[in-house]
């Protein structure tokens, strides 16, 4: 299922931001989410649901989790998200009685000078402080993590994965996944690259 089409953010700097299935937000009814999800537990029996939206948007899930609890819907869900300053204690701990039981998010990195670049907006500070609210609150938290961005040094690179490790370490994320910093032609980096101090390369057929 999708709470919204498009991203209810899209500005990361390294992202598809150009394209329609990124710029495009259209968020959907919760009335109709409601209605679909009724509609499959009685068409499958099945009480599992994976969002599948790019970021799921917090005043969205909040009106969720309410209308679910509200009509007493028994079911176990789960989906991506942007680490969102509105991911608050009380906001996770109603996710988690609505059934939320994981999530998985862009934490990128624990660079503030590198979240910067990216316009994440949120700080590493702020980012932690957003997992401790889901993994306290009893809900699975995968990140993805970015090395190998614009100017990151050696030294910023490996103080970020020491970060990583003791947040591991803290039960504050239970896993993660590590990706290559890749350009891709539909973002605000390869639009800009003088802001970054990088030279696309095209490649010849």
């Amino acid at each position: 299922l999708n709470m919204a089409y498009g991203c209810y953010w899209g500005k990361c700097s390294f992202c598809d931001t150009t394209l329609d299935y990124i710029k495009s937000y259209k968020p959907t009814d919760v009335a109709l989410l409601i209605k679909q999800i009724k509609q499959i537990i009685k068409d499958t029996n099945i009480y599992a649901f994976h969002f599948v939206d790019e970021a799921l948007p917090p005043h969205i899930l909040k009106k969720l989790a309410i209308e679910l609890l509200k009509e007493n819907i028994n079911i176990v869900w789960w989906g991506n998200i942007r680490f969102d300053r509105a991911f608050t204690n009380d906001l996770c701990r109603l996710l988690q009685a609505s059934g939320c039981i994981a999530v998985t998010g862009g934490l990128e990195t624990c660079n503030d000078r590198i979240l910067k670049l990216m316009n994440k907006k949120i700080s590493v500070k702020e980012s932690v402080s957003v997992l401790n609210n889901f993994s306290k609150a009893g809900i699975m938290v995968h990140t993805y993590l970015i090395y190998g961005f614009t100017s990151e040094t050696s030294n910023e690179a490996i103080n970020s994965l020491e970060i990583v490790r003791q947040l591991f370490k803290n039960g504050t994320i239970h896993s993660a996944y590590y990706h290559r910093f890749a350009l891709t032609i539909h973002s605000e980096i390869y639009k800009n690259p003088e802001n970054y101090n990088v030279k696309p390369v095209v490649m010849s057929g």
